[in-house]
């Protein structure tokens, strides 16, 4: 039976990679088409692109849990959209799917950092017009490109989480990120129940004996301005935040920082 139910869920993994295609091929010209037709302003248009895409994940979410792919489960208050604003979120990113479960939470008013190859792919135009901001470009730019009515979603990590040794290692982009824009950070941790699950990449098709369990949990918002204080040089005041950041991910997760 085990085998059958392990066969089952395989074939409903294949037909959710299917469906996630379909929507991004829907969303990349339909929708796309629609919105550039339709909606001049681009922050509308945005917001519009934006709770189209949200709709279609919590679909995929919503059939996973049916075909007993994965289960979500969210721990603590998730920020409204005005609790959000002029925020930086941050995650760690144990698996393929945790941008398509957070973007089912959290408010529209989210932007998100996203690796620059993905804007020269064939999403790039409505990625571009979610008005989401490419990790290529300068700090200094994302002041004219960003709202301050945004929150900012960033993975520290800047890819998935080492699965072999489940250390954790943060970038600096999100210190350095919210330290400039003087934003305050809401962390959010990810876990899933099954470690391996949905790790290596697209059409990962390994399924577990247990159905996976993926747990999004919000702590406390975070301020930065102190890590200013007295004159603490911008890049001391970076790795400062960064290194505590490392340390209550890892203390969360029950783990240990990549370089201790």
């Amino acid at each position: 039976m085990k085998r059958i139910s392990i066969l089952l869920r395989k074939i409903g993994t294949l037909l959710l990679f299917a469906w996630f295609s379909a929507g991004a091929i829907t969303i990349g010209v339909a929708v796309y088409a629609a919105a550039r037709l339709f909606i001049r302003d681009a922050r509308r248009r945005a917001l519009f692109i934006r709770r189209c895409t949200a709709k279609g994940f919590r679909s995929i979410t919503a059939a996973a849990g049916l075909l007993r792919l994965f289960r979500v489960r969210v721990e603590g208050s998730v920020p409204s959209a005005a609790d959000a604003r002029n925020t930086v979120i941050i995650a760690n990113h144990p698996t393929l799917i945790d941008y398509v479960i957070l973007d089912c939470i959290l408010p529209e008013n989210t932007t998100c950092v996203v690796s620059g190859r993905l804007l020269r792919g064939f999403m790039r135009h409505v990625i571009s017009h979610m008005l989401y901001i490419s990790n290529d470009l300068p700090l200094e730019d994302w002041h004219s490109l960003i709202s301050p009515e945004d929150a900012i979603l960033i993975f520290p990590e800047g890819t998935r989480s080492a699965h072999h040794d489940w250390k954790i290692k943060f970038r600096r982009g999100a210190s350095n990120l919210a330290l400039r824009l003087g934003r305050d950070i809401i962390p959010v941790r990810i876990e899933c129940s099954e470690r391996n699950y949905l790790g290596s990449g697209f059409l990962d098709l390994w399924v577990p004996e247990r159905v996976p369990v993926i747990t999004l949990s919000f702590g406390s918002r975070m301020s930065v301005p102190e890590y200013l204080e007295g004159g603490t040089p911008f890049p001391l005041a970076a790795r400062r935040l960064t290194l505590d950041l490392e340390e209550r991910y890892a203390a969360w997760l029950g783990t240990e920082r990549a370089d201790s």
